[in-house]
């Protein structure tokens, strides 16, 4: 684990040498520009509004409601924070973020993502929309101390500084990764190959041992089937030479896997929509495969600054290589994509039985839960041995108002989110990890994963506690976000659109360059 410190919270990396990341890193009262504020130590004289944006649905701004309430009750008369929906998803509020920063209006903070967050700051630091938080975090009086920041998880505090230009520029809300969601009792046995096989083999001639297999897989066909009955069936199945099958750790035992269930399949003549493996997300797809094989995709160095061009390095031999794999696969019905179905979600196929694993968010597991069979966890399979996980979820961006009053009940608020007690109940609520080494230590997270096996959403947060130090993230600069949507629509274009890999990676290319 890498240990925060002052020094690190300067943005010492990429873009600067230790001497310049020094003489910016300053304490309270040392701001140089708009986009470098300072606290003030006093406060209003009548009430501020906080305008906090955000696209979260009803469903999950329960806690966020209550921390909101008491933090206007905590600071009455001094700072209230008004919660605005402006959007229903996150494409959508940079969409209307930036429609209204146009028209000259300006949140206090708001929730989103880096690739967002980065087109607020521009390619001109002194254009900047949003403020760099290092005077904040570095305040004496309302900032972190040492001990606190050592208590933010590295990765995600480390993400508010992997900017365009040095400094920290936002601050993490909570955090998501990618999950493997799979039917516990298809991979037992309760699929409609073995049914035929087993009735083949043994309804007339060994009646009771095919009694003994429907007993086990009736009780092993319930969403609420213990892992008990799953094991059973899967003993029973194996034993009796079915067709059973393993959770996948690799991604070339995932293929295997899909291609296995498309043999049996065929062997015993079922026919009906069925395609094994599911990818939601094409950019998390490739960006993430990407990474695990050392295949380039996005850089951000001191040569972009003077060649913009130079941050899109994915048009290159082996990512096209990579690509055919996957359209290869889609070809053969082992494999679809978000992309492939016509931005169709692949969780439809999967809890109407039609697949047997899938890859979404844990942020999305709500989702992928079927009234008809048990859902089980896994993490997504890799390539090799080179463990990556997309970090997902949102950030918080302050704005500058031009009022220090403002920036800083936004301050206190973000601070408020982020209090160990406060994070836990926002993040599980929406099957999301906390921000805070300490959230992980209160009675209710533990509380929570310790219901792993009654609901998927305590199962989320059991699954992805080990997964941590296995997060990446990719460069954000003006165009990041471009790139990852250009590479989400390569699979359509290849597949549906009938375009060549090289063109689609030629036009793809283009897009974010012109």
């Amino acid at each position: 684990m890498i240990k925060k410190s002052l020094l690190t919270l300067c943005g010492i990396g990429f873009l600067s040498l230790a001497t310049s990341a020094l003489s910016s890193c300053s304490f309270r009262g040392t701001g140089s520009s708009d986009y470098d504020q300072e606290l003030p130590e006093d406060d209003p004289s009548s009430e501020v509004v906080i305008d906090f944006w955000h696209c979260l649905g009803h469903d999950k701004t329960s806690n966020l409601t209550k921390i909101v309430q008491q933090f206007n009750k905590d600071y009455d008369g001094l700072y209230e924070v008004k919660l605005t929906k402006v959007a229903g998803d996150y494409d959508s509020l940079h969409d209307s973020v930036k429609t209204k920063l146009a028209a000259g209006e300006v949140p206090a903070l708001c929730m989103g993502y880096p690739d967002s967050f980065a087109e607020y700051i521009s390619d001109d630091i002194n254009q900047s929309a949003i403020l760099r938080l290092d005077n904040f975090i570095n305040d004496e009086e309302f900032g972190y101390n040492q001990a606190e920041l050592d208590d933010f998880i590295d990765e995600y505090l480390e993400e508010g500084q992997n900017y365009q230009f040095e400094g920290t520029w936002s601050m993490p809300m909570y955090k998501s990764t990618e999950i493997a969601y799979y039917n516990g009792g298809y991979f037992a046995g309760d699929n409609t190959q073995n049914i035929r096989y087993m009735a083949r083999t043994y309804q007339t001639s060994d009646s009771t041992t095919y009694n003994e297999f429907e007993t086990l897989r009736r009780a092993a066909s319930s969403k609420n089937a213990t892992d008990e009955q799953l094991d059973a069936l899967y003993e029973f199945t194996k034993a009796h030479n079915g067709y059973y099958y393993d959770v996948p750790v690799t991604w070339a035992e995932m293929v295997a896997l899909g291609r296995d269930i498309v043999a049996d399949r065929n062997k015993e003549s079922v026919t009906g929509s069925f395609i094994p493996i599911g990818y939601d997300s094409d950019a998390n797809l490739y960006i993430s495969q990407f990474a695990q094989r050392g295949i380039p995709f996005t850089v951000n160095n001191e040569d972009t600054n003077d060649n913009p061009s130079a941050h899109y390095a994915f048009v290159n031999d082996e990512a096209k290589a990579f690509v055919k794999e996957v359209t290869d696969l889609i070809k053969e019905g082992v494999f679809m994509t978000k992309g492939s179905l016509g931005e169709k979600y692949t969780n439809e196929y999967f809890t109407a039985g039609q697949a047997a694993f899938v890859v979404g968010s844990t942020g999305g597991s709500s989702y992928n839960v079927s009234s008809n069979f048990k859902v089980k966890l896994a993490s997504v399979p890799y390539y090799g041995e080179t463990r990556k996980y997309i970090m997902q979820g949102p950030s918080i961006c302050l704005f500058n108002n031009n009022d220090p009053y403002i920036h800083k009940g936004a301050w206190l608020f973000y601070k408020t989110l982020a209090s160990t007690e406060n994070n836990t109940a926002l993040a599980l609520e929406n099957s999301y990890d906390p921000v805070l080494e300490s959230c992980y230590e209160t009675d209710r997270y533990k509380q929570w994963v310790d219901r792993a096996g009654q609901d998927l959403k305590y199962d989320i947060t059991a699954a992805t506690l080990p997964l941590h130090d296995y997060y990446m993230t990719s460069p954000v600069f003006v165009g990041s976000s471009v790139a990852r949507e250009e590479i989400r629509k390569i699979t359509a274009n290849v597949v549906n659109s009938g375009t060549s890999i090289d063109q689609a990676f030629i036009e793809a290319y283009n897009k974010c360059t012109r």
